[in-house]
Formats: structure tokens, C-alpha cells, sequence
């Protein structure tokens, strides 16, 4: 029982620090972590600029494999269009 009250006393005293001095802390935590918060804020800034110019770079490589995807479907069709014509047989002579 002696870990559970040293657990309660210690959430009490920590309420009390916090509200007896919580603006304090908060403000010298905001002073001191200002020049990290601004570096990872141009970080982040940053990794959207480079994200940005290779989904720019990968929408180019897809548009041109879209185009040459449809270009050799034409080309298949034809071919298969052309073999279709070159193996049907020719219409049989009617007698009269």
C-alpha cells in the first residue's frame, strides 16, 4: 500500500505544481522550443514542395505510358482487324 499513496501523493503535489505554476512552464517551454518548432515547421514545408514536384514528375511518366498504352492498342487492333480480313474466306459463288 506504501507505492499506491507515494502514486497519490505524487498526482496531488504534480496538480499543485501545475497550478501554481503552469503559465510559468508553459511559457518557458514555448521560448525554448520556438527555434525547433520553426525548423521543423520549414521541414515539413519542405517535404510538400519535394512531394509535390515527384507526383508532378510520376503524373508526366503516367500520361506519357497512357498514350503509348493507347497507341499500341490501336496498333493491335489494326493488326487484328487486318488478320481477320486476310482469313475469312471469300463469299461463295452463288448458283443460278
Amino acid at each position: 500500500m506504501r507505492t499506491g499513496g507515494a502514486f497519490v501523493l505524487g498526482a496531488i503535489m504534480g496538480a499543485a505544481v501545475v497550478w501554481l505554476w503552469g503559465r510559468q512552464v508553459e511559457a518557458y517551454v514555448e521560448e525554448k522550443t520556438r527555434r525547433v518548432r520553426t525548423k521543423a515547421a520549414e521541414g515539413v514545408r519542405a517535404v510538400e514542395e519535394t512531394a509535390g514536384l515527384v507526383l508532378d514528375r510520376g503524373t508526366d511518366a503516367l500520361r506519357r505510358a497512357d498514350d503509348f498504352l493507347h497507341d499500341t492498342k490501336e496498333h493491335v487492333s489494326e493488326a487484328l482487324r487486318a488478320g481477320q480480313e486476310a482469313i475469312r474466306p471469300a463469299p461463295a459463288a452463288r448458283k443460278a
